[in-house]
């Protein structure tokens, strides 16, 4: 896959989705609004749980060096969007 493309999307999801959900995390978030919200709650919940299946997939098919927990760290401190290609940019980086 095309360098460029991985990182416009990992880039998309660290500066875009990430600082959206930090917004809304600091300043809009109400815990009784939010659990009344079962499609808010859908997402968070599928979000996580393809995090863990991506995980699962890559401890048993690894793609290079990086372990697959990495995944994990990467998608907490910023967002799937942002974890995924950059997962994928740094086990591949050295492979031509």
């Amino acid at each position: 896959m095309n360098k460029t493309v991985l990182f416009l999307f990992s880039a998309t999801g660290l500066l875009v989705v990430n600082n959206l959900f930090l917004y809304w995390q600091f300043f809009e978030f109400d815990l009784n609004l939010f659990l009344s919200n079962t499609i808010g709650i859908a997402l968070f919940l599928e979000a996580f749980l393809l995090m863990l299946l991506l995980a699962y997939y890559f401890k048993h098919h690894p793609i290079g060096k990086y372990k697959w927990y990495w995944l994990i760290i990467l998608s907490l401190l910023g967002s799937l969007l942002f974890a995924l290609p950059f997962y994928y940019w740094l086990n591949t980086k050295d492979k031509k």
